[in-house]
């Protein structure tokens, strides 16, 4: 190796200064890759900040809330939508108004005492912040070509999947669902103006990262202008939150519930472990989840063995975030609770935290706890999930949404040993390794299989959930080693930093920002334009 060479590779590489912005902190699978790459990246030693236009600390990962991590709570008082519609627009107008703020909050750093204190706290809900060596950019692009420009930083655009296909996807299942409208001619010319929108500012990030095969092909066929092809960086979970010990701590950490809280106390109890087989659904309450086919799958599964003779208590866990503020949410739960009264299910919903303008909630008696067959419980604490998923009687995980971009919950079940039953499309296909067809001793073709993949029809998945059920003991066991082995080899929180770090640290040699690369190809007037009315949004709001 040449002398100067030989150098290089001794000299310890700096440690960077990184700005992560969300739009919205709260729990859910794009969260939780945010989440886990910021502690990633901070273990390293790199400085990191996540910046975000909604936290609700009643409404987050622990990470985010216990002060582990640095989280700027970014206000603004612009509306999440209107009228339950326009959703796209305002996160976009939301977005600005958190870079209007981010880019005062660079300028009263750089030139302090510059803006009088009343005009500063006006101006940004931030303080005075040291620039960023890069900036994360996650879900929505809208920002990225301006920080680029206005800040001089280098942007990595982190995408689940183009915003395009998501909100095409969203109508035509509420219209499959809820009898809504479809997919139009109207919303197609309404889409038009956005869906150029995120092509271009997409296309002006350094460096844009993709969290599977399926997402990236996706992008080639959505953005077919592209001037780069996004790199795949798989997001990773931390296997040792999963270890049992470890997550009796977490849940003796939520603290003592109060002798008034029987339905905490219930919703505990059922994580830790009951007598029945259970079945756990893990998904937010949303249409595009389709949640119903874990319903109407369990239902069949039931009626089967009646017919057969065998009365084996299944019982079915449906575990989803939720959010009062989306209305998809609330249909959806209504919704779900109403098709398992029509396929004769006996079951209840149970909340952590006491809803709003109800009554204080008390948890069923036991004779009638016993009977149910299906519980809806909506936003758990996070160390209630893998508590569930642990439990002794835990048999299986149903996975029911089609062409998940990627999908975390599987690795969560796989972290734990639980077999995964996965529709087999998406995301999914990479992380799960189907088992093939059973056999006539318990086992599965497929030695190093993780669960099943099927396609999503309630026939199908009541045929999967029995072979799954009716496993043996040392099969069981052999497909809870597969699981583990793979999602540490594979889909860890180390592979996942390692991918992350090295795209961040690609990024930066690429070098100074050139003028040919930036936003003047876009037109400084309509920059200047933008950032106008980000502030008055924002003034005229707060």
């Amino acid at each position: 190796m040449p002398a100067a060479t030989h150098a290089a590779a001794q000299t310890p590489e700096r440690k960077l200064r990184i700005a992560f912005i969300h739009p919205d902190l709260g729990i859910g699978g794009a969260e939780k890759l945010v989440v886990d790459a910021a502690l990633g990246l901070q273990a390293r030693g790199h400085d990191v900040e996540i910046l975000t236009s909604h936290h609700d600390l009643a409404h987050c990962f622990e990470a985010t809330r216990d002060g582990t991590l640095v989280v700027r709570h970014v206000r603004t008082r612009l509306p999440r939508s209107l009228f339950h519609a326009f959703t796209l627009p305002m996160a976009i107008a939301q977005q600005f108004s958190l870079f209007a703020q981010l880019l005062v909050a660079l300028f009263a750093f750089r030139f302090p005492g510059t803006l009088p204190g009343p005009l500063l706290r006006l101006l940004t809900s931030l303080p005075p912040s040291e620039p960023y060596d890069v900036v994360f950019v996650d879900q929505l692009s809208a920002i990225v070509p301006w920080v680029r420009t206005l800040t001089a930083t280098r942007v990595v655009f982190f995408c689940h999947y183009p915003d395009k296909e998501i909100g095409g996807s969203i109508a035509r299942q509420r219209a499959l669902d809820r009898g809504y409208g479809g997919p139009g001619l109207l919303r197609a010319l309404y889409r038009i103006p956005f869906d150029f929108f995120e092509e271009a500012t997409i296309d002006s990030s350094d460096k844009i990262l993709v969290n599977s095969e399926f997402t990236q092909r996706q992008f080639g066929k959505s953005f077919p202008r592209l001037r780069r092809e996004p790199r795949v960086l798989y997001p990773g979970i931390d296997a040792e939150h999963y270890d049992a010990q470890g997550v009796k701590q977490a849940v003796d950490a939520l603290g003592e519930l109060g002798s008034a809280s029987s339905v905490r106390h219930c919703i505990r109890d059922l994580c830790m472990g009951t007598d029945v087989p259970t079945l756990v659904s893990i998904n937010r309450f949303e249409a595009k989840k389709n949640v119903a086919l874990a319903l109407e799958a369990f239902a069949q599964r039931v009626k089967e063995q009646n017919k057969s003779g065998k009365k084996q208590p299944l019982r079915l866990v449906v575990v989803g975030g939720y959010d009062r503020r989306v209305r998809d949410n609330i249909e959806t739960l209504d919704e779900l609770e109403k098709r398992a009264t029509q396929l004769g299910l006996v079951h209840t919903t149970l909340f952590w935290t006491a809803q709003p303008h109800q009554p204080p909630a008390s948890a069923p008696p036991q004779d009638q706890l016993e009977a149910l067959q299906v519980i809806f419980l909506p936003s758990l604490p996070g160390a209630l999930i893998p508590a569930l998923l642990l439990s002794p009687n835990t048999r299986a995980l149903l996975y029911t949404p089609k062409d998940e971009h990627f999908g975390i919950v599987p690795l969560e079940a796989m972290a734990c040993g639980v077999p995964v039953l996965s529709a087999n499309s998406g995301g999914p296909v990479e992380t799960v390794v189907d088992a093939g067809t059973p056999t006539p001793t318990g086992g599965f073709t497929n030695p190093d299989g993780t669960g099943l993949l099927r396609q999503p029809r309630a026939a199908i998945w009541a045929g999967a959930i029995g072979s799954l059920l009716d496993m043996s003991d040392s099969q069981r066991a052999k497909m809870a080693k597969a699981s583990r082995e793979r999602v540490r080899a594979r889909f860890s929180t180390e592979v996942m930093t390692d991918g992350l770090e090295a795209a961040l640290r690609d990024t930066l040699a690429l070098g100074r920002l050139r003028n040919e690369e930036n936003l003047f190809l876009w037109g400084s007037t309509f920059a200047i334009f933008a950032l106008m009315a980000a502030f008055f949004f924002h003034t005229t709001w707060k």
